[in-house]
């Protein structure tokens, strides 16, 4: 077990008090920033997370901006796909898959997934990016979700519904499942070479999962889930699961095994975290779009989360219920950190 002089974050993962409530912004390193802007002036995306020098020095801009608690570890979900044999096209449309997966056959020509042959700068990257930050800082490494994968392999493109995803898994379901099991020992392959390259902690994004019915999820998805948390599991690294569109899946998630289970701002929180039932720490869950609002409505908006977490959670990583947003005030993010840590946790440290 690795240890770090500040474990805030990661002892709020396990439930277990700390000396302030951690916080971290999905997206942190991204549009919102004028450095990450200046980078992107000379770089593609696709650049900026294959060559582990531009990753590192973009994971570590806002670490240097703010006084977050936890780095995440710049990449995108969809970097597995090129290695598995579907190049992928990064554009202002979302990305593109040149060859979506579409029949038994598609999923039997998918290549398995080598992550130091394939993904050798996401573990360049996050060994850089160790080296570079404070040791008090936990970095975070991350892929995305089977379902999350499946969807865009299927789909060809980004949706609001993945209709054409949902189709194939009821009109072909022993390939999709073939095509779920391929995806879950990527990720898992994925996940632990981003551990053993330096991750403190990983997270999954099922971001598409919420279009899916609980008894879909707990059918087509969580036997996945819970495959991906029995492989990557190691002690002091905690795992936490993300959801867009989460509050009718609660129940489902927690049956994952993830330690945290990260919720968008339209989740419940009391309701969650009884539906956990004192089995994983919550993340979350501040609508990113707040962060417009004035100093005054982010202090009653952040106040008010914690006050819930306090009262009703196992443990609480105070985030956004989602990525934060492109033009964001870099001052309004300033002040919600300020505000979270000014705020005293309940589990805090004798």
């Amino acid at each position: 077990m690795k240890t770090l002089p500040n474990r805030d974050f990661i002892e709020a993962c396990y439930g277990r008090p700390v000396r302030r409530r951690p916080i971290w912004i999905m997206r942190q390193a991204g549009r919102y920033q004028a450095s990450y802007r200046a980078v992107r002036e000379r770089y593609l995306f696709e650049q900026v997370c294959t060559t582990p020098e531009i990753a590192c020095q973009v994971t570590l801009q806002p670490i240097k901006e703010f006084d977050l608690d936890a780095a995440i570890i710049f990449s995108d979900i969809l970097v597995v796909f090129p290695p598995m044999g579907l190049p992928v096209h990064f554009g202002d449309g979302g990305p593109k898959i040149a060859r979506p997966v579409r029949s038994a056959s598609d999923v039997a020509a998918l290549r398995s997934l080598d992550p130091e042959t394939g993904l050798g700068f996401v573990s360049e990257a996050i060994r850089m990016t160790r080296r570079e930050l404070p040791e008090s800082v936990p970095l975070i490494g991350f892929s995305g979700a089977p379902f999350t994968l499946a969807c865009y392999a299927i789909e060809g493109t980004t949706s609001r519904e993945f209709t054409v995803a949902r189709e194939f898994f009821f009109r072909e379901p022993q390939a999709a499942q073939r095509l779920m099991s391929h995806l879950t020992t990527d990720v898992a392959a994925h996940l632990n070479a981003q551990i053993d390259a330096g991750a403190d902690a990983v997270q999954i994004f099922d971001s598409w999962g919420g279009v899916l019915s609980p008894e879909d999820y707990r059918s087509w998805v969580l036997p996945h889930m819970q495959s991906i948390v029995e492989r990557v599991t190691r002690p002091g690294v905690p795992i936490i699961l993300y959801l867009n569109g989460t509050s009718h899946l609660i129940d489902v998630l927690r049956d994952t095994g993830c330690d945290v289970i990260s919720v968008d701002w339209r989740t419940d929180l009391p309701s969650a975290a009884a539906q956990c039932v004192n089995q994983t720490a919550l993340q979350g869950n501040l609508d990113p779009v707040a962060l417009f609002s004035s100093g005054d409505e982010i202090r009653r908006r952040a106040s008010a989360i914690m006050a819930q977490m306090d009262q009703t959670a196992k443990g609480h990583v105070f985030n956004l219920g989602h990525g934060i947003m492109p033009t964001t005030p870099e001052t309004n993010v300033h002040a919600l950190v300020q505000i979270v840590h000014s705020t005293l946790p309940k589990k805090q440290h004798v």
